[in-house]
């Protein structure tokens, strides 16, 4: 796409206008800012963002660009499944006595696959629990461009319903051909640090009541 207006008003230049490319479903510097010329070409661009290293997928083995030649690297396109929790923060209190926890967050995959389903745990992935789709949960198969937004409300066990007590929430994401998050960061390690699609942990504590 070629867009010049975002929510119906000129685009802002900081956010790459007055005109700019959209392309859904893919890493957000193919949708290149400030546009003013289009070139129809059979190879890569030779610009840095493209044939640079910034944005190559590199395997968890190379640990120097010393010696390797960028361009034989294959640029990254479409993104993996990644998921997120975005309520409770991270550090927040909860009050045990309140029993629960509500979780909120999204997810999402590249190439327009749809969210199929959000897997949650309030144990640190000893108990699994699915979470609700929300908004972007309707997107059109395969055109899925947006975030799915999701929420749960997780009984707090028992054996943990203790002041003092710290809860690790988990999500992970499954899209629309089935791919998964994986659970350690180090399986999808890499130089750059980009691609990090590992299970969302976040680490809350439960305390006494306030007053």
């Amino acid at each position: 796409l070629v867009a010049y207006e975002m929510n119906g008003k000129p685009i802002p230049r900081e956010h790459g206008g007055p005109v700019r490319i959209i392309v859904p479903g893919h890493l957000a510097a193919r949708s290149v800012k400030w546009c003013h010329r289009i070139t129809a070409s059979k190879v890569e661009s030779h610009s840095g963002w493209q044939r640079g290293v910034a944005y190559k997928s590199a395997g968890t083995y190379i640990n120097s660009f010393d010696g390797v030649d960028a361009e034989k690297l294959p640029s990254v396109q479409e993104l993996p499944v990644n998921s997120a929790i975005c309520t409770p923060r991270p550090g927040s209190s909860i009050d045990f006595e309140e029993g629960a926890v509500t979780l909120k967050g999204w997810a999402w995959s590249g190439g327009g696959r749809n969210i199929i389903r959000v897997d949650v745990s309030i144990d640190g992935g000893l108990t699994w629990h699915p979470a609700e789709l929300k908004q972007g949960s309707e997107q059109k198969y395969n055109k899925a461009w947006a975030w799915t937004f999701w929420e749960a409300e997780l009984d707090i066990p028992e054996h943990l319903r203790r002041p003092g007590q710290k809860l690790e929430l988990i999500c992970r994401a499954v899209d629309s051909a089935c791919n998964q998050q994986p659970e350690k960061t180090r399986s999808v390690w890499n130089l750059r640090g980009i691609l990090n699609n590992s299970y969302h942990r976040v680490q809350v504590n439960l305390v006494e009541p306030s007053e």
